[in-house]
């Protein structure tokens, strides 16, 4: 995983957060790299308010919440 270094995918995580936990295990564990940023520690610099993390972000554009952002990885990733 990345922390605070650029790439492609940026998965925002919170505090706390169970489901953010099982996504970052499930991402390490198919060696998929993304940005992580805590919303609690960096304030989000996006065009639109996160209404739940985890949510994945690519270019400014909302990909996905919750399990979704490793079923679309797990397709997409490589394209990346």
């Amino acid at each position: 995983m990345l922390k605070n270094q650029t790439s492609s995918y940026t998965l925002f995580i919170g505090n706390n957060c169970s489901g953010c936990k099982q996504i970052l295990d499930k991402l390490n564990k198919l060696d998929i790299n993304v940005e992580i940023i805590n919303i609690y520690e960096e304030k989000p610099n996006l065009p639109f308010a996160l209404m739940i993390v985890p949510a994945l972000v690519k270019n400014n554009r909302l990909i996905g919440y919750g399990i979704d952002i490793v079923k679309y990885l797990k397709t997409n990733y490589a394209n990346h």
